[in-house]
């Protein structure tokens, strides 16, 4: 039995405190959930009450509605997906169940999690928080504002070209992308089979590492190493298309500060990323959404999303043995990324735009130009299966994305050094 029940105490206030939020402000948490798991709140909390320690006792957990949870339904932001509520959690969900998280609700998302803007036209899209009527960013776009109105520690989501990466960066919170096998994917809806990861978003470094211990499933080890005798590589031929003034402003701020603080930033063109720039990335999603939701696809086209849709029927314009080389080429380019990067990392705006507003979403050639610019610097690290957080830089009180992309398994020590980033860049 716990020593106290203050602790127990103290997180039933909290629960309440943030449902009656959830009531009494319907308009500023409109969209935000899909459902909230009010049944299982007196048992989750019982246990918690009983558990001596557990990493993230005491902390309340949103799920973006991806991910199975016992006793509820998975939706993937669909009107399609018609599926029985769940038998057993995701993997990675009874981990962080049995750690001591509270499990508050699934989140939001763009349907099947195919967009990196955030939009959903069957439940709503949530408003960002901090640029009003804007967008909140993608896929994992509920979670996102779930962190930034305070009523979720952390956030679990889903990163396969940027969607915990690019919502933590347009709502001014942290998003970390493990590398892909770090955390079973079991138990959570597929949109890439090659480049989706389990991911997560918090206020802080400190709560994705906490998050992240208790999901890993690979053990990796910590690469002890003198963080400020690295590299820290910004590309000149990668990362800077499309930038906007105030982000480049800010950037270029962000990396003065992280300069003075004794860490050695360089500038280098990197050829890897020349080749990088000519692979059809789109191919892997197209291919393998239309292959996962081939029923859905083949015979409820009117009940998904027409911009999800659209990017599926991009696969029939895939040869097969143009998505096996693609294949192939990915994994050699892996090997030869990692060999370049080693220890070092790449230092990048995690997106060179600020959200726009949403209404002006609603045209179709703004909706795909915004997509595109949106996911370019983020999908690096899937594609090249690495390691990557975003944390926020304010100015004014807006923020943008400082985004730190390491190697394969590099995910311990980049943890480090986003935490003692993210103190320079607090200050």
């Amino acid at each position: 039995m716990p020593k106290s029940n203050k602790e127990y105490d103290k997180l039933i206030k909290k629960i309440d405190d943030i449902l009656s939020s959830i009531k009494n402000e319907p308009q500023k948490f409109e969209s935000v959930f899909t459902e909230l798991f009010h049944q299982d709140f007196e048992k989750g909390l019982n246990f918690i009450n009983s558990l001596e320690t557990g990493l993230l006792k005491g902390l309340v957990i949103s799920v973006k509605d991806l991910f199975d949870v016992k006793n509820y339904k998975t939706r993937g932001g669909s009107k399609f997906l018609n599926s029985l509520p769940a038998n057993k959690d995701a993997d990675c969900i009874a981990l962080i169940r049995k750690a001591g998280g509270l499990l508050l609700g699934h989140t939001n998302m763009t349907e099947l999690a195919y967009s990196g803007l955030g939009i959903n036209p069957h439940y709503g899209t949530p408003n960002n928080p901090l640029y009003n009527n804007s967008i909140p960013g993608g896929s994992t776009s509920g979670g996102a504002v779930s962190i930034a109105l305070d009523v979720a520690d952390i956030t679990i989501g889903t990163d396969t070209g940027g969607s915990t990466r690019i919502p933590a960066a347009f709502t001014g919170i942290t998003g970390f992308k493990p590398t892909q096998d770090n955390i079973s994917r079991n138990g959570c809806l597929t949109l890439s089979s090659s480049l989706d990861s389990i991911g997560l978003m918090a206020k802080n470094v400190e709560l994705c590492k906490k998050g992240y211990g208790v999901m890993k499933e690979k053990k990796t080890p910590n690469q002890k190493s003198n963080n400020k005798g690295l590299k820290f590589i910004i590309p000149s031929n990668f990362g800077f298309e499309n930038i906007e003034p105030d982000v480049e402003l800010a950037f270029n701020l962000a990396k003065q500060k992280i300069i003075e603080n004794g860490y050695n930033i360089v500038e280098e063109e990197l050829p890897i990323l020349e080749t990088y720039k000519k692979v059809p990335l789109w191919q892997f999603a197209a291919v393998e959404c239309q292959a996962e939701y081939f029923e859905a696809y083949t015979e409820k086209k009117h009940l998904i999303d027409p911009n999800i849709l659209k990017r599926m029927d991009r696969a029939n314009d895939v040869m097969a043995i143009e998505y096996k080389l693609l294949l192939k080429i990915r994994e050699d380019l892996i090997k030869e990324f990692n060999s370049s990067l080693k220890n070092n990392f790449l230092l990048m705006p995690t997106v060179t735009i600020k959200p726009p507003l949403l209404k002006k979403c609603d045209d179709q050639e703004f909706y795909d130009k915004v997509n595109l610019i949106t996911l370019k610097n983020t999908s690096l690290a899937n594609y090249m299966n690495g390691c990557s957080l975003s944390l926020p830089y304010f100015i004014n009180n807006e923020p943008i994305g400082i985004m730190i992309n390491g190697s394969t398994n590099n995910d311990n020590n980049l943890l480090e050094i986003g935490s003692e980033f993210e103190s320079i860049l607090s200050t």
